[in-house]
């Protein structure tokens, strides 16, 4: 029964996966998802109660297939510049491609749902811990010294996001979603910061 019911679960967050990566929240409903999946609405709304948590669902899982694809990305990696620059490509081509999913942490709205808001300080922390992971490979090849793995990446992150923010707002687009143009701007320049925190870190 419980394999029965993990089963359906997934089932529901990838059909509800394709219409938010398409259509976005706003636009997608539950009985839409239900008639993808020919769910009725009452075993939909049993494994989720409400549209926000089923969304919260859906953003979480598409934060592990980031978490998963950068950390293959990472180990495969020769070198630290390497894997700096495979998880940040990595990072951001994912969000581009499924920006609908991910638009609430673009879009920066002060009414965000509690439920999609709860699921940010772990996207946050799983973020940390792949650049813990990239300085650790540094360490491990005796490119880089940190004294403070945990912290270093949480500075180096919390610049690479602020960034974002940076580049939105010199196009005057803070609450808009970033173009591709926007987007490639934003991997070059991390790409650039990124190279100059870890030459500072170099043994």
């Amino acid at each position: 029964m419980a394999k029965n019911a993990d089963a359906k679960r997934m089932k529901i967050l990838e059909a509800a996966k394709r219409r938010f990566a398409h259509y976005g929240l706003a636009k997608t409903t539950m009985a839409e998802i239900a008639q993808d999946l020919s769910f009725s609405k009452a075993l939909l709304y049993y494994y989720f109660p409400d549209k926000n948590r089923l969304y919260a669902a859906v953003f979480e899982m598409a934060v592990d297939e980031i978490i998963t694809e950068t950390t293959e990305k990472i180990n495969k990696a020769k070198d630290v510049n390497e894997a700096m620059e495979a998880f940040l490509a990595t990072r951001l081509t994912v969000i581009k491609d499924n920006f609908n999913i991910f638009e609430f942490t673009y879009t920066l709205r002060n009414e965000m749902p509690s439920d999609i808001e709860s699921v940010l300080p772990s996207l946050f922390e799983k973020e940390i811990q792949q650049v813990a992971l990239i300085l650790n490979k540094g360490i491990a090849t005796k490119e880089l010294e940190v004294e403070e793995v945990e912290l270093t990446a949480k500075i180096l992150l919390i610049s690479l996001l602020g960034m974002r923010i940076g580049i939105l707002q010199e196009f005057r687009n803070l609450f808009l979603p970033p173009t591709k143009e926007e987007f490639d701007y934003i991997l070059s320049l991390q790409k650039k910061l990124a190279k100059i925190f870890i030459k500072g870190l170099r043994v």
